[in-house]
């Protein structure tokens, strides 16, 4: 299938060079990507494991969901903002997002597949590295979801491979409050980051997406969910 596509803006960040670039098919389906140093990293389309990642972490909460305050790594195409936003019990949303360009491409071209979820009134929007949030929020989310890059085992910023070892982990956990889930994308299964994550969260799952990806024609992805107990 023939695709055209035309750059529309780009930001460079510490991380590397975000692009925001409109596609159109032949078959005359359109939309918009983001890619990082040319890396694919979120679209209009296909993100039913971005969003479904949030219910799947809510479900899983070990202590009652109110005044839930949730940090969602990585704005991206506002598909898992958006999720998050409609759970039972959330009051606040933080997103830690490295390109401030991302949220203005939000609001001018992402609006309608998320609902302008950023103008939320619950929403605060860091510009920063979803490591430094982390690292400046102590026992203060009941949830984290988190969607950087392309997960652990497709690094399109190799400047996030921290996020994935040992010490990023703890860090995770370190920012969950008790009975607090922790929720990370990925794209496959990734035995290496599984294991990690079980020394720090030792009842840590490795969910398939299948059964949500299955009715949209889409191919199953990977979330990891542990819960700080």
């Amino acid at each position: 299938m023939h695709i055209v596509y035309s750059e529309i803006d780009r930001e460079p960040t510490p991380l590397g060079v975000l692009t925001l670039r409109r596609y159109e098919a032949e078959t005359g389906e359109s939309g918009y990507e983001i890619l990082i140093d040319g890396n694919f990293l979120m679209a209009s389309h296909g993100a039913h494991s971005e969003a479904g990642m949030a219910a799947m972490a809510h479900e899983k909460l070990a202590k009652p969901a109110r005044d839930l305050r949730v940090l969602v790594g990585g704005l991206g195409a506002g598909h898992t903002l958006r999720a998050a936003l409609a759970l039972p019990g959330v009051t606040a949303v933080v997103v830690a997002e490295i390109g401030a360009k991302v949220v203005e491409w939000n609001r001018r071209y992402f609006a309608a597949v998320n609902g302008r979820a950023v103008d939320d009134p619950r929403v605060t929007v860091r510009i920063a590295d979803l490591a430094d949030v982390l690292r400046d929020s102590p026992n203060a989310f009941d949830l984290l979801l988190l969607d950087v890059d392309n997960g652990p085992g497709w690094l399109a910023a190799p400047g996030n491979a921290a996020l994935y070892e040992a010490a990023g982990v703890r860090a995770c956990r370190d920012a969950l409050r008790p009975g607090g889930v922790l929720a990370v994308w990925s794209p496959q299964p990734n035995p290496t980051f599984f294991a990690t994550l079980q020394t720090i969260f030792p009842a840590a799952e490795q969910l398939d997406t299948a059964s949500l990806g299955r009715p949209l024609g889409e191919p199953g992805d990977t979330v990891y969910r542990a819960v700080n107990r």
